[in-house]
């Protein structure tokens, strides 16, 4: 899922731009903690944010609007989730020929608990969302608003964290080059815990 990639990614940005502050001489792990307030005011920065339909049957665009009432347990996070639909139709087969209901646009909300866990062998961080009380506010559509919702209930989407680049600061004589190998991810109640080995190199500056 884009909306949790683009979330996870503010995260890391975070994380790997307080490296040189907290990184050893020997590589050793370094671990840092983001308070939920953080990952809050992250999330309300980085939304509305439009989300893919990988879906032969529903096509249209579909974005998540907002994310209230922010929660952080052990190894999952919950909140509620405000999605919009917009130029939707339905597509469906009748004695071999596709036929496309238009339904055009909707708003829904549900309550989302997903599920957390890290792969650091792969560098790959997996959330899995369970859907509840969907609500729509349009109830001729409540149906419809089930099967997008269908689209990511009980799914594991894994989120690859080896593609992020790395961080480049210049110091003037010289540009660092601060690169991450995160070791475990994991979330708390009340905040993400991120561990990570550092590798920087540097190069010399073309401003000299």
């Amino acid at each position: 899922m884009s909306y949790i990639r683009n979330i996870t990614l503010s995260l890391l940005f975070f994380f790997l731009t307080s490296v040189p502050a907290l990184s050893t001489p020997d590589n050793r792990p370094i671990s840092i903690t983001l308070p939920d307030t953080l990952i809050k005011e992250i999330i309300e920065q980085t939304l509305p944010v439009d989300i893919p339909i990988q879906s032969k049957t529903i096509l249209g665009s579909v974005s998540i609007d907002a994310i209230k009432d922010i929660q952080l347990h052990k190894n999952k996070l919950s909140g509620h989730v405000t999605l919009s639909g917009h130029k939707l139709n339905i597509v469906t087969t009748i004695a071999g020929h596709k036929l496309r209901m238009k339904i055009g646009s909707l708003t829904m909300s549900f309550q989302c608990d997903a599920s957390v866990r890290f792969d650091a062998k792969n560098q790959t961080l997996y959330v899995k969302p369970v859907i509840t009380d969907l609500q729509s506010s349009d109830k001729a559509k409540t149906e419809i608003a089930s099967l997008i919702a269908q689209l990511f209930n009980d799914r594991e989407f894994p989120l690859r964290l080896d593609k992020i680049k790395p961080i480049a600061a210049d110091t003037g004589d010289k540009i660092l080059n601060i690169a991450m190998r995160v070791n475990d991810v994991s979330v708390h109640p009340g905040e993400i815990h991120l561990q990570a080995t550092p590798q920087i190199t540097s190069s010399k500056s073309d401003k000299i």
